[in-house]
């Protein structure tokens, strides 16, 4: 705009070089701009600004119509004054323009006021028309009366129009106070309306100044006033660019009482109007009274109006505070029963954390948080929405987890077909629920929530009423509750589980079992029932990771315990036990139940086998079955363990690759049961903790000895100190070293001398036992040979006590056949064959001729060659 002055002065400088019409061009000139620029700026906004409400867009509009018509009157004014060089005529085409301008600007300030609240406005209105009006009375008296008496001879609508332009002027003044009060009250247009109301009141004045020195006949152009017009349009041009640029959203007052609360303003701005009415009063009452002593009677009737205004303003501030004190009063009687509601929901609230927090299992979180939140809302029913898992790169969904309070009414599975089939949503939400019965819900929803993460929805339902906005914020609160007690119950679920199964297989690991089966036991004893134990062995399972690796071997024990949960009931208990073990507990079954079982678990993973992806072939999965039963094998659970574990020992080197107690064994665990044997059996187990290939051999060895018993004809009193014997041969390995038992290849001569100690150590321990004389042949003679080249007496033929040729058969065979550290047992039929070797050397004829005999009767493969079985007398 300095652009234009410059070009306007520069122009008239070459036109009118010096002169008094360069002089009034430049003057008049210079006056079209300012309003031309607040025209194109206000109707810019007009089209192309954001305004909250459309009488705020209209506003725009007549506040431009109201620049251009005082662009057009001035316009008017310069083409007569400095184009055609006239004098300007009064009343004339000019005054149109100027007096246009001033409805327009009125009405659109008065538009962009519109959105006051009625009561806030019309006191604006009343305080705004108070502070005038203390510069009506100075105008009226010292301008318009007096313009109005010097044109007494002018015509009638000269004097109209005169008087108009202080009337408009008053107006103008008038608004622009209302604008200025009522700015701060309108964030959103708050910079806008503060420039028109400074426009506005430049404009009047630069208007007043104007009028007050024609009437003294003292204007002239140029005066310093007249910049007033100018900048009085260049601020409100500029009111609506700042609009345009500097947007602000309305701010929403939250109560009417607040907004009534703050448009009070302080007390500067209450005294403010009556302060301004009685100064100008009194300077006009004091001016009348010194001209003649008197006051005249338009000041009194100045006076009347102030004073009705001044009633009035009253008035209406009594009728606020009437209506104050109603709604504080209507305040008060609310406030208690509010009060009231909102306490019962804090406890309600506090009962609800307390309850859910109490608990760390999830179903009865559930169960809290229904029931506390239904009582906590005065709900009719409750529901509670939470997310499922559905794998890998899929969104989660959302299904109806419970519901509470809402069964038993008419249509309760058409609700809860609507509640279920109800989207996930993030925020809290009030909607209807229609069911199939024309049934209508007023249905509250929540988010559950955990750290700022959504975990589900509850839901509050009401078929009669519906929610404050109070009982939403509540169920949020809840929300935030019942989600940190659901995610604390999963977790510690979670952790449960993590803790009790095995991280490969998710079988329950070897604690777990062991606790579990510590109860089960418990309770089938005292309920005198059964129980069958299984412990199995994944064979080779060392050499299959050795080939494929650890990985592979993961999925063969993952593939072994998915089978094992596929072909177990529900009932039984499957765990990890060791590393490449399994354990399976099944409640009221014999050990016929759980050899079939077995057997169909052995037969599928067999067929089944395991393939890698990269490969075709199959590779078999073999396992091995120990079993133990209660109450056959075992009145405790570390017995059944024990039974199961010796099975399982057995069963790796069976062909059926499962293994039960047999009736040999039972007998055999009978004898235990006896005192004196006790103490022997211990020293047994003593040894086997040395070397654990003696107590598996000492069952062996009796086993066997039992077959020839069996062959031989023996008595029921043979067979019995048979039994003891058998287990107890080897008792005196006691006193061999550690270093001797355990070595893992062969011994040297000076060692073996060492182990052939054993058998006179073990004589003497047995012979200090009362009962087991019976058993010393048999402790002391299982090592002599028939050609008299065993130890330790060295003695030969019939001079070998009975029990020690029959058991050095039995002895011999099953150290033969079992594996040892140093060496893998030989094949039955080759152990077989060593033994016809050895007959009349190492062994009695008739005791490796009985046993051959038993053998074949059990289906094992022997010799062509057999000599004729003497029976024993």
């Amino acid at each position: 705009m300095s652009f234009s002055y410059v070009a306007i002065f520069i122009a008239m400088l070459v036109l009118r070089p010096g002169s008094e019409l360069f002089y009034k061009g430049f003057q008049n000139t210079y006056q079209i701009i300012a309003p031309l620029w607040a025209t194109i700026c206000c109707f810019v906004y007009w089209a192309k600004g954001k305004h909250e409400t459309k009488s705020q867009r209209a506003a725009w509009f007549f506040i431009g119509l109201g620049c251009l018509s005082f662009t057009g009157g001035q316009t008017t004014w310069t083409v007569i004054e400095s184009v055609l060089g006239e004098e300007v005529p009064f009343p004339g085409l000019a005054d149109v323009g100027y007096l246009g301008s001033y409805p327009f600007l009125l009405m659109g300030v008065c538009m962009l006021l519109y959105s006051q609240h009625i009561a806030s406005r019309a006191r604006l209105f009343l305080d705004s028309a108070i502070t005038v009006a203390s510069l009506a009375i100075m105008v009226w008296y010292f301008l318009i009366e007096k313009m109005w008496i010097a044109a007494k001879a002018d015509p009638f609508l000269d004097k109209i129009i005169s008087a108009s332009y202080p009337i408009g002027d008053f107006l103008a003044i008038f608004i622009a106070t209302v604008a200025l009060k009522g700015c701060s009250r309108q964030s959103s247009l708050r910079r806008s309306i503060g420039f028109i109301g400074a426009g506005l009141v430049m404009i009047s004045l630069a208007d007043g100044n104007f009028q007050y020195m024609n009437l003294v006949e003292s204007y002239q152009t140029g005066s310093w006033a007249d910049w007033g017009w100018s900048f009085g349009f260049m601020m409100i041009g500029f009111s609506s660019i700042s609009a345009l640029w500097w947007p602000k959203q309305a701010a929403v007052d939250k109560t009417q009482v607040s907004k009534r609360l703050r448009n009070a303003g302080s007390m500067l701005r209450v005294v403010s109007p009556y302060l301004c009415v009685v100064a100008a009063l009194g300077i006009v009452i004091l001016d009348d009274f010194a001209k003649d002593r008197a006051i005249s009677s338009s000041v009194y009737i100045e006076a009347i109006v102030v004073f009705f205004l001044i009633l009035i303003r009253q008035m209406l501030m009594l009728a606020e505070n009437v209506s104050l004190s109603r709604q504080m009063a209507s305040m008060n009687e609310n406030l208690e029963s509010v009060v009231e509601q909102r306490t019962g929901q804090l406890v309600a609230l506090q009962q609800l954390t307390k309850a859910v927090n109490n608990t760390l299992n999830f179903t009865e979180v559930l169960i809290e948080s229904t029931r506390h939140s239904r009582i906590a809302l005065n709900a009719s029913g409750v529901a509670l929405w939470l997310l499922k898992d559905n794998g890998p790169g899929i969104p989660s969904s959302p299904y109806l987890r419970t519901i509470d309070g809402i069964n038993g009414i008419d249509g309760d599975e058409s609700l809860t077909k609507a509640l279920d089939e109800m989207p996930l949503k993030t925020g809290v939400e009030s909607i209807l629920v229609r069911t199939e019965f024309s049934d209508v819900w007023n249905c509250l929803r929540a988010p559950l929530t955990w750290q700022n993460r959504q975990i589900g929805m509850i839901g509050v339902l009401r078929q009669n009423g519906t929610f404050a906005q109070g009982d939403e914020q509540l169920l949020e609160s809840i929300g935030i509750e019942i989600g940190t007690a659901l995610e604390h119950a999963r977790q510690h679920a979670d952790a449960l589980a993590a803790a009790d199964h095995d991280s490969v297989t998710n079988l329950l690991n070897h604690r777990a079992v062991h606790q579990r089966f510590d109860r089960m036991f418990t309770e089938t004893r005292d309920a005198e029932k059964t129980l069958a134990i299984m412990i199995v062995d994944l064979n080779n399972f060392k050499l299959f990771n050795d080939t494929y690796g650890h990985v592979t071997g993961d999925q063969v024990l993952k593939k072994v315990a998915k089978v094992l949960n596929e072909e177990c009931d529900a009932n039984m208990l499957t765990a990890r036990y060791g590393g490449d073990e399994f354990m399976v507990i099944l409640p009221e079954a014999s050990a016929e139940k759980a050899h079939m079982l077995a057997t169909k678990i052995r037969g599928r993973l067999q067929n089944e086998g395991f393939s890698r992806p990269s490969e075709d072939r199959t590779v078999p999965i073999s396992l091995s079955f120990g079993i133990a039963c209660y109450p056959n094998d075992g009145q405790s659970r570390h017995e059944l363990l024990t039974i199961a574990d010796s099975n399982l020992y057995q069963a790796k080197n069976s062909d059926e690759g499962i293994v039960f107690t047999s009736e040999s064994q039972r007998a055999n665990r009978e004898l235990r049961a006896e005192a004196s044997f006790e103490v022997l059996d211990a020293l047994v187990t003593a040894v086997d903790n040395k070397d654990r290939y003696t107590r598996k051999h000492s069952e062996d060895v009796t086993e066997y000895a039992l077959w020839i018993a069996d062959e031989l004809g023996l008595s029921e009193e043979t067979m019995r100190t048979l039994r003891i014997g058998g287990l107890l041969h080897d008792v005196g390995k006691i006193g061999v070293p550690d270093e001797i038992l355990r070595k893992p290849g062969r011994l040297t001569p000076e060692e073996f001398e060492v182990m052939k100690r054993h058998p006179r150590l073990g004589e003497l321990i047995v012979g200090g036992i009362p009962g087991m004389e019976s058993i010393l042949d048999a402790v002391r003679s299982h090592h002599e040979r028939w050609d008299g080249h065993g130890y330790p007496d060295q003695l030969s033929g019939e001079q070998i006590p009975f029990m020690g040729r029959l058991l050095a058969v039995a002895d011999a065979y099953s150290a033969m056949t079992t594996d040892r550290p140093y060496r893998k047992g030989m094949e039955f039929a080759a152990a077989l064959e060593e033994i016809r070797v050895n007959i009349g050397t190492q062994f009695d004829p008739q005791m490796a001729h009985a046993f051959m005999a038993a053998c074949e009767r059990r289906g094992i493969v022997v010799p062509v060659e057999e000599a004729p079985v003497r029976k024993a007398a």
